[in-house]
């Protein structure tokens, strides 16, 4: 489909471009990454949403690299960034997707505060987001 929609957009001036998953399992499973590269103009990178609420734990957003407790060293930008091109993503195309907004939760014990602290949900909604465990920076 990408080759179809470069060949229909080119003779008008048109970029196209693609917001693609961070996940190697879902780019693994559901990207073929050299086409894409040849056809795309630049891939957005969406390398967020790592961790949340749903994790029943305190998390990162946006992790820059792994940290020694994590349960998939493969959940951070570094990584996806490099297996985007090590799996022939043209680096020139590569654009960092971040967060402009941040994640709050509630913890199951409030003394245990740290990174990976168990949790039961998302903390209070956002005043701009109006959505439990999110905050925006605007």
């Amino acid at each position: 489909w990408v080759r179809e929609l470069h060949a229909a957009f080119q003779p008008h001036g048109l970029l196209l471009s693609a917001a693609v998953s961070p996940s190697k399992t879902v780019i693994d499973a559901g990207y073929d990454v050299p086409v894409m590269s040849e056809f795309l103009d630049w891939i957005a990178v969406m390398a967020y949403d790592y961790h949340g609420q749903w994790d029943k734990r305190t998390g990162h957003v946006a992790p820059m690299y792994a940290h020694p407790e994590d349960d998939d060293v493969t959940f951070n930008t570094n990584f996806t960034i490099h297996y985007w091109a090590s799996q022939g993503a043209d680096r020139r195309k590569l654009v960092l997707g971040m967060p402009m907004y941040g994640q709050s939760f509630s913890l199951a014990d409030v003394k245990d505060n740290d990174l990976n602290a168990p949790t039961y949900g998302g903390g209070e909604a956002g005043e701009e987001t109006r959505a439990r465990g999110f905050l925006a920076y605007y």
